[in-house]
Formats: C-alpha cells, sequence, structure tokens
C-alpha cells in the first residue's frame, strides 16, 4: 500500500472514530447543552479532518456528524425523527456550514500542499544546479539526478542513456527495481524508435506510440511490453539529441501528474546538460593531448635531429677522410680517427637507447623484473662501463650498514649511469664525483650524486625531471643532451616505488648540484 492509499485509508478511520468519540463525550454534557450548542462542536472535528486528510474524509465527517446531532441531541432522542421545522432548518445549517468549511479547508490544505510541492521542487533543481555547476563528471551527476526523479515521482526505475553520433546507445546509469539486471534491449529499442520519431513517449499519447510501437515490432498486446510503458525523455542540448531519459511506471500504475510531467522535463533538460558537458570535456581533452603529442613530436623531431646530426657529421668526416686514395694515416692517427667514431657511435646509441627505454616505460612495455641485489655490486658495474678517465673522477662512500634492496637490476643501473653521466657533462675534468649509498630511515636505501658543478637554478629544480627538458646550457649550446636521461631515471625510480628529488649541495664555497633517489627494500 503506497503512502496517498495509506493516508485516504486514515483519514476515513479518524472521521468515523472521531466523530463517536465526540459524540460520546458530548452525550455525557447533553444536559447542560442547548441542542444546538452541540452542533457547533462537531465543526472543530470537521476542519482538522479536512485539514488532515482531505475533502473526502472531511464530507464524510460532516455528513456523519449531522446524523449523529440528529440521532442523539435533538428530540425525540435515539431516531432520526425531527418535530420541529426550526430543527430542519438547524440541520440543513449545519450540513451547509459544514460542507463548505471542510471544502475551504480542503482547499486550503490542497494549496499548501501545492505549496510545499513547489518549494521541494525548487530547491530540488536548485541543488541539481549548484551541482552541474560543480562537476563535470556525469558518472556522479546523473546518479544523482536519477535517484531524485525516482524519489518525487514515485516511480520504479530510471535509465538514462547517451547517443552517439553513429546513432548507438550507452548506458550511463540505471536505477531502481530491475536496475543493472541486463534487461535494457528493449529499452533501448523503444528509445530508438523515440529518436527516430522525434517525440516524447508517455505523456497522454499511447495510442500514437502504440501504433509506432506495433510497426517496428516493439509491442503487441500478448508481448513483453506492456501498455503502460512509461516515459521516454529525449535529450536536447545545442540543438543536437545527446540522449534520452525513461522512467519506468509508478508504483501504483497511474498516469504522471503534469506538475511531475513538469519536473521530469526540466531534471531531464539537466541531464542533457551534463551529458553535453562531458562530451565537449572529452572532446577538449582529446584536443588537448592531441596538441601535447604534436608538440611533443615537435620537440622531439628538433632534440633527435640536433643530437644525431653531430655525431653523424663527426663520423661521415672523419671516414671520407680516410676513404681518401691519396691520404696518408700514421698508425696513431688512425686508431685516433677510429676512437673518435666509436664515441660518436655510442653517443648515438645512448640517444635512441634511452627514447626507446623511455617510451617502453611509459608504456608499461618494460615492468621492473626485481630480485634481491647488493647496491654496491649496482655501482661497481656501472663504473666498470664508464670511460677509464670519468670513473677515476667518481669517489664512493658506501655504508656499510646498506641493506639488500628488490629492484631491477638493469635498471637500477641505468639510473646511477644516467646520474654519473649528468654529473659528468656539467662539470669540468678537474672536479671530482661523489657517489653515495647509505641507509634511509623508511626502510631502504638512499643514493645520491652530487657535482661540483654550477648548480641548478631554483626555477628548474622541479621541470629538470621532465621530458625533453633542456636547461640554460642546452640553450646556450654548451652543453649537449636531448632532456631524457633524467626523465628516465624518474620513471624507473616511481615505477620501484622510490622519489628522486635535486638539490643544490652547498653555499658560495661549495657550489654544485646533489641529485637523490630512495628506493624501499622490500616488495
Amino acid at each position: 500500500m503506497n503512502k496517498s492509499k495509506s493516508l485516504e485509508l486514515s483519514g476515513w478511520v479518524f472521521s468515523t472514530c472521531g466523530v463517536f468519540v465526540a459524540t460520546g463525550v458530548f452525550s455525557l454534557c447533553r444536559g447542560f447543552l442547548d441542542k444546538g450548542q452541540a452542533s457547533l462542536l462537531y465543526l472543530p472535528l470537521v476542519i482538522a479532518c479536512a485539514i488532515r486528510f482531505g475533502f473526502g474524509p472531511a464530507v464524510f465527517g460532516a455528513v456523519l456528524s449531522f446524523l449523529c446531532w440528529d440521532f442523539f441531541f435533538l428530540p425525540p432522542y435515539y431516531t432520526f425523527t425531527v418535530n420541529y421545522f426550526t430543527d430542519w432548518i438547524s440541520l440543513i445549517v449545519f450540513l451547509t456550514a459544514a460542507l463548505m468549511t471542510a471544502q475551504l479547508a480542503s482547499r486550503a490544505r490542497k494549496d499548501a500542499d501545492q505549496a510545499r510541492s513547489r518549494r521541494d521542487e525548487i530547491a530540488m533543481l536548485f541543488d541539481a544546479s549548484e551541482s552541474i555547476s560543480q562537476t563535470v563528471q556525469a558518472e556522479k551527476l546523473l546518479p544523482e539526478l536519477a535517484d531524485r526523479l525516482l524519489e518525487r515521482t514515485e516511480s520504479t526505475r530510471c535509465v538514462i542513456l547517451s547517443r552517439s553520433s553513429s546513432g548507438k546507445f550507452l548506458v550511463l546509469t540505471d536505477r531502481g527495481a530491475g536496475a543493472n539486471d541486463g534487461d535494457q534491449s528493449s529499452i533501448i529499442s523503444i528509445a530508438l524508435v523515440a529518436c527516430e520519431y522525434g517525440q516524447v513517449i508517455g505523456f497522454g499519447n499511447d495510442n500514437i506510440w502504440r501504433k509506432a510501437l506495433v510497426e517496428a515490432g516493439l509491442y503487441s498486446d500478448s508481448g513483453p511490453i506492456k501498455d503502460n510503458i512509461g516515459v521516454y525523455i529525449l535529450l536536447h542540448a545545442e540543438n543536437a539529441l545527446v540522449g534520452v531519459l525513461h522512467l519506468a511506471p509508478k508504483r501504483d500504475n497511474k498516469r504522471y501528474s503534469s506538475t511531475e510531467e513538469r519536473l521530469i522535463r526540466t531534471l531531464a533538460n539537466h541531464a542533457a546538460v551534463v551529458i553535453a558537458r562531458q562530451s565537449l570535456a572529452k572532446e577538449a581533452a582529446e584536443t588537448a593531448a592531441l596538441k601535447e603529442a604534436d608538440l611533443l613530436k615537435d620537440t622531439l623531431l628538433s632534440l633527435v635531429s640536433h643530437e644525431l646530426r653531430s655525431p653523424l657529421a663527426a663520423i661521415k668526416a672523419t671516414a671520407s677522410g680516410m676513404l681518401q686514395p691519396d691520404a696518408v694515416w700514421p698508425e696513431n692517427a688512425t686508431r685516433e680517427a677510429l676512437t673518435a667514431i666509436d664515441k660518436e657511435a655510442d653517443r648515438m646509441t645512448g640517444v635512441v637507447t634511452n627514447l626507446l627505454d623511455l617510451s617502453r616505460l611509459e608504456a608499461g612495455a618494460w615492468k621492473p623484473d626485481k630480485d634481491w641485489c647488493e647496491i654496491s655490486d649496482i655501482v661497481a658495474t656501472v663504473l666498470d662501463r664508464l670511460p677509464e678517465d670519468d670513473a677515476r673522477r667518481v669517489k664512493l662512500n658506501l655504508s656499510d650498514d646498506t641493506p639488500l634492496v628488490k629492484v631491477d637490476y638493469i635498471q637500477i643501473a641505468l639510473t646511477v649511469k644516467n646520474l654519473l653521466e649528468n654529473a659528468i657533462k656539467y662539470t669540468s675534468p678537474d672536479t671530482p664525483i661523489e657517489l653515495a649509498v647509505t641507509p634511509s630511515t623508511n626502510t631502504g636505501i638512499q643514493v645520491s650524486v652530487r657535482d661540483y658543478g654550477t648548480g641548478i637554478p631554483s626555477k628548474e629544480k622541479d621541470a629538470i625531471f621532465q621530458r625533453f627538458y633542456r636547461g640554460e646550457g642546452h640553450k646556450s649550446g654548451t652543453v649537449h643532451g636531448t632532456g631524457i636521461g633524467l626523465a628516465l631515471c624518474k620513471a624507473i625510480v616511481t615505477a620501484h616505488g622510490g622519489k628522486i628529488w635535486v638539490s643544490n649541495a652547498g653555499g658560495k664555497d661549495s657550489p654544485g648540484a646533489e641529485f637523490i633517489f630512495y628506493l624501499p627494500s622490500g616488495v
């Protein structure tokens, strides 16, 4: 039993019991009351019934009061006989007054209910508008709109569909009885018909739509779709059809009132705005991503072409000189030329390798293959692979109580190598590079690479780990690089659950930069 039926039944019970209780109380005082005064005592009961339960129970109470007054308070008592003409007039006046009072009180109650309903409707629409203005997340807003519709209209189910440019429907939210049970094909089929005809289904045009649905093969008297198929509202935004809102029949199978129809249409407009704005946000994000991709492509082409052109030019010039038929090359000069070619080839290989490694990491194709390692073994491997002159510049400070760490040996070795090469690149050949490994208070290890160069400007400390970012040294042309090495270091450390940062190492008498990364020791 729904709320309205329960309230109506309560009104009839209240009228009956109220009149009988009042009659019993008044009968005890009959000797002290004039027969006309008793009628006035029933009027407050009729008014209360009208205000609380409406016109029907109030009329019933007025008629029952009329009969009880005649039966118990007009002589001859306990009969419905009326001996005096004046008593007939009193009875008719009482009944008329009671009915008019009931009508006026009921109308006042109805007006108050409508005012409250309008107030609640305005408050709901205001809340919906405020929610829409504060967030663009359709997955959050649309379920809230659906729940409000279900609450205010007593519908059994609310489904909101979005429509793609190709005409296909996607279920954005499905709330209420039977929601998310997979039985959405019939709803989508009827929504397609509504879109084809370009009209709303369910507000007083059943005959038209029954014919349209029969022609589409979606309806028959014995089919799965019953006479009352609910409501289908077309969602338009910017003169474009963006979706359909479906409300199933009400719990009592009654039609939606004009007030409910107004609320449904208004919240449907809100849903259309949400869907359209989500589509615009998606398009804006895709546009921004394309612009960023174009910018990265242009930056990559510019940097790579510059970094590869120099070693290619050196290799080409050296090889061409050696191939001259009349050229005479001493043995030591030949060796120097071949060494230069080898060095420039290694430089090219490093650029390409870093690009590939960074791409694989960001795409998730090069996940860390972790195993327990001694960080000192990784450092020793890195130093063995550095040129002898560069390796001699590195001063080690390895703590004896450094714990084992579970890391990818190759990736962490690449990180240490890139940090050392970065420090070597930015410092003069006669300055040392300090590499320290210490236990961390966070149950892990901390590795630092400190140089005695010019340091890092404060404005570059956050940007220096971004892809293709190059500092002032690159812009002035004094240092070569693609801006990939540090970005690769950050990607590797982050994939291991660690952190990496940079700070200036000292003051006026102790310049330079210190790159530090932390690795947890556990899995």
